[in-house]
């Protein structure tokens, strides 16, 4: 073991979902006296994994980290559209299968409409941005506070 190593202590360590319905896809975050660790799961069709991306950045490279929310208005109204739709082809008989799948589609959308988003801004002015579900949004408040409070004691 190196004897850097060692002298780095984590501070704050979280998992989030990074969708509702996917919650074997985590994004991990790991939040030391030495680095922020951020690891997200690739995947195949949006839902298989397939292997991960995993970053690590040093306190002195980052300029600012940011959290948020964002609804996004296309999937919203795409959503809206196909659920609120999905009623009358539901109440007939020859189109109720059809009716089944388009009230599917409107609610993964709505679903996914609304997500919360960590920002980290380096000083080279590179952007690292994760979106996470809207619960854990207070989860991504808690990691933006502990990291800001690492780069401003760096």
């Amino acid at each position: 073991m190196n004897m850097f190593q060692s002298a780095e202590q984590t501070i704050h360590n979280e998992s989030c979902r990074s969708s509702l319905l996917f919650f074997w896809l985590p994004t991990r975050f790991r939040v030391t006296n030495k680095r922020l660790s951020v690891e997200k799961r690739n995947t195949f069709l949006g839902f298989i994994p397939f292997g991960y991306d995993s970053e690590d950045i040093t306190y002195r490279n980052i300029s600012s980290v940011q959290s948020s929310a964002k609804l996004h208005p296309i999937r919203c109204l795409l959503g809206l559209w196909l659920f609120t739709g999905s009623f009358r082809l539901l109440a007939s008989t020859t189109f109720f299968g059809l009716g089944v799948i388009e009230f599917i589609l409107g609610a993964l959308l709505l679903a996914h409409c609304y997500k919360a988003k960590l920002k980290v801004i380096t000083n080279s002015g590179r952007n690292t941005e994760v979106e996470v579900s809207f619960l854990e949004g207070n989860k991504l408040r808690k990691i933006a506070r502990a990291v800001n409070d690492q780069v401003v004691n760096y």
